[in-house]
């Protein structure tokens, strides 16, 4: 009997496994209360690493480092509808593993066909409104999203292409990654393009898709939302409607809007609607990918994807356009188990912060993984952008070590996993940045048995369908989001965490202190109860900007009232949002260094380190060469309640432009402009009673039994904990202080500090 038991148990444990004859399982599991990276049952350093180039130099730096796993492109050769070529990934992979048999990689797995596809399947590729193919670089065609052919060929390539994997490699294979769009990251193709020095410009304004695919596609996702005929025309407002006929909005159409930066669901949805359907047929087509692969891998291998780059407003001035609007969608796919993104390159580099361009934290409470992609310059490079200035680069080791400490303690603070990125070759080609990395990979192994949990008391919440109602490529989201998280939010002194507003109602969203609203303009009744239940909870402070609660069914400044608590009004007349600072004793107002604030305050420096230097290009313009001479904001919005206490005037307007009202269990803040100054922000929390490590402008990183500091301003400053501590430099391997609530801290100018701290 008992050999029988064993026969039967060691048939079963056979049939079980993958039929490609993989041993490697992977999967995301919680640690400590954090998504994290399990091989084979056992929790693995969450510490990659990814060379670009061609040739082992670059992967040899990280391989000394101690690194093991490895993100790359699984590029092969894709020249008809079943014919593959594998041989050039072959190779690289053969190169890697000859050097380090045990390497692990995570492959970018990109189904993208040659030319040939477009010369077969004409209708079947993505297209403009004037129907030339959308591509970059010029000339470009690619698939559409929408197309069910295209789809159908590339399900068999990734079969082909994994299975072949899997027998040849499947041991060293920890993961896919699903790609699709420019880079992999599941932006359209026509979203983003570089212009070459000298290089023409592109003749047309990055929209799509209008291929005959796509139109049907659109059709059908109307059907499915409308059901009648009369029920598209009464949304449209258009009395020649149909279901069976319905043309997606042209260019012209997408921008040109009928109440100032918004369009108006009272008169037609047609345009918002258009543009819900792209970025969910992206979305779609991603979670697809992610289920072939859980599929042909037997569910043994982790699946995850680039997406959910709400921050960015990419490509190219369009948020609309980006395909990334659908993260509340795969966040709820269980094919997905981990999101990736590169950081925010808007200041990014000497004195700016790491943040991610998607909303990790989001994605954790989903119980994905979460990778960041960090893509730091070092010194060895001194790269020109597009516009040829050059970015704001370290130029010594000291320099880069103060970036590289600063990018690893955003990840480790908030348990992420990230991959040190090499775009150009020889980027980490130093003795001494070897050693740092191998010293900080020690400390990410150390770190696998403490505590993640999040320190943080602040959140800003961003919505997806507030990008719907307003014209394709609207430049306030720039100052909106962008500006306000890379030139104010990254410099609080405490950590904040963003989330979504389809989230406020998660019974899984802890409780902050402070929350922030930026773009969340469309609020339905039920979703406003669902705020103020949650601030009530813990008599929470909410901070609104510009104008939330605006769209329902219609435009309402009633319904931003009621959102906010305060009386509003709003005037047409199109302007700069600023505010000017009125009163300096509010505990809001003390001590600032500015009195004023707004999409017209700090311009220049924004421009310098905007990525691209695209902050103030005219999106209508497709070389985006020509520059806008401010902004002019319309509808504005401003306080209109008496017993609401004035702070700051709306320039322009001589009207309530900052208030502050108490509601019943909460208080409320509205605010005209957008990029409301990190010290004004930073007093606010203080208020709201969140806990502020450093006041001294510094980029801090707090969570679990770490803290990391990044000072820009070298000099002294005093660490605040929560809590009595042990305070232990983790790369210095020394006690700081003990049994402390606060320390002195002495860093060099762009210098970072790394500690463990141990409450007692």
């Amino acid at each position: 009997m008992k050999k029988a038991s064993f026969l039967f148990c060691l048939f079963l444990a056979l049939a079980l496994l993958p039929q490609t004859g993989a041993a490697l399982v992977s999967e995301v599991k919680l640690l400590h209360g954090v998504p994290a990276l399990f091989i084979n049952g056992q929790p693995a350093s969450q510490m990659a690493a990814a060379p670009y180039q061609a040739g082992t130099n670059d992967y040899n730096d990280f391989l000394r480092a101690g690194i093991q796993i490895y993100n790359i492109y699984f590029r092969f050769a894709w020249t008809s509808d079943a014919q593959y070529n594998f041989s050039r990934l072959d190779a690289r992979l053969d190169a890697y593993l000859k050097i380090n048999p045990k390497a692990l990689f995570i492959g970018r797995v990109l189904l993208t066909p040659d030319e040939w596809f477009a010369r077969e399947y004409p209708d079947e590729i993505t297209r403009r409104d004037d129907g030339s193919p959308a591509g970059m670089p010029a000339g470009r065609t690619h698939p559409s999203f929408s197309s069910e052919h295209y789809r159908e060929l590339s399900h068999r390539a990734m079969i082909a292409l994994v299975t072949h994997l899997e027998e040849k490699y499947g041991d060293n294979i920890a993961g896919y990654q699903a790609g699709n769009g420019f880079g992999g990251e599941w932006l359209p193709f026509n979203s983003f393009w570089e212009v070459p020095p000298g290089a023409p410009p592109p003749a047309k304004f990055g929209v799509e898709d209008y291929s005959p695919a796509a139109k049907t596609a659109f059709r059908r996702w109307l059907r499915d939302k409308y059901k009648t005929d009369d029920a598209l025309r009464g949304a449209w407002g258009d009395a020649q409607a149909t279901l069976a006929a319905a043309e997606p909005p042209d260019e012209k159409a997408r921008y040109t809007t009928p109440h100032g930066i918004f369009f108006d669901p009272a008169l037609s949805t047609r345009v918002p609607d258009f543009f819900e359907f792209y970025n969910d047929s992206v979305a779609s087509v991603l979670i697809e990918n992610c289920r072939w692969l859980q599929e042909i891998t037997h569910h043994q291998k982790i699946t995850g994807a680039f997406y959910g780059y709400l921050w960015c407003n990419f490509p190219n001035l369009s948020a609309v356009h980006s395909g990334q609007l659908g993260l509340r969608k795969v966040l709820a796919a269980p094919e997905v188990n981990f999101l990736a993104s590169p950081y925010t390159y808007d200041n990014k580099e000497i004195g700016g912060p790491n943040n991610s361009q998607s909303l990790p934290e989001a994605a954790q409470m989903h119980g994905k993984l979460y990778f960041n992609e960090v893509d730091t310059e070092t010194h060895l490079q001194q790269r020109q952008w597009r516009w040829g200035n050059a970015l704001h680069l370290p130029v010594s080791f000291e320099e880069t070590r103060g970036l590289l400490i600063r990018d690893y303690a955003y990840s480790l603070t908030k348990g992420f996993g990230l991959w040190w990125t090499d775009l150009l070759g020889g980027d980490y080609h130093d003795d001494r940045i070897i050693s740092l990395l191998a010293a900080l990979r020690q400390v990410d192994m150390q770190s696998l048995d403490n505590n993640k949990k999040s320190a943080a008391e602040i959140a800003v919440v961003l919505d997806e369908s507030g990008f719907w109602y307003c014209g394709d490529g609207e430049p306030l989201f720039n100052a909106l989001l962008t500006a306000q998280k890379q030139w104010q939010l990254g410099f609080l002194g405490a950590p904040w965490e963003p989330q979504l507003l389809s989230d406020m109602d998660n019974p899984d969203l802890k409780d902050y202190k402070l929350y922030l609203f930026l773009n969340t303009f469309h609020v339905t009744p039920a979703q406003r109860e669902a705020i103020h239940a949650k601030l009530k909870r813990n008599h929470a402070t909410a901070v609104w900007v510009y104008a939330p609660g605006y769209i329902t069914d219609q435009l309402s400044v009633e319904n931003m009232s009621a959102l906010a608590g305060i009386k509003l009004s709003e005037s047409m007349t199109p302007g700069e949002l600023h505010v000017d600072i009125t009163d300096t004793n509010s505990p809001y107002t003390r001590s600032l260094k500015n009195s004023a604030y707004g999409t017209d305050v700090n311009v220049k420096d924004i421009i310098r380190y905007y990525d691209h230097q695209v902050y103030l290009k005219d999106p209508r313009d497709p070389g985006l060469q020509r520059n806008l001479p401010g902004f002019r904001i319309s509808p504005r919005f401003f306080g209109a309640d008496p017993d609401a206490a004035v702070l700051g005037k709306l320039a322009g307007l001589a009207q309530p432009g900052l208030v502050v009202k108490k509601q019943a269990g909460w208080t409320s803040v509205y605010s005209s402009a957008p990029i409301l100054p990190a010290d004004l922000l930073r007093n606010i929390a203080r208020d709201a009673g969140c806990h502020i490590y450093s006041d001294a402008g510094d980029v801090v990183s707090a969570g679990g039994d770490f803290l990391g500091v990044y000072a820009p301003g070298g000099g002294s400053r005093r660490i605040h904990l929560p809590r009595p501590s042990r305070v232990t430099d983790l790369l210095q391997n020394s006690v700081v202080a003990d049994g402390v609530t606060e320390f002195p801290l002495d860093l060099e100018a762009n210098a970072s500090a790394l500690f463990k701290i141990e409450t007692q």
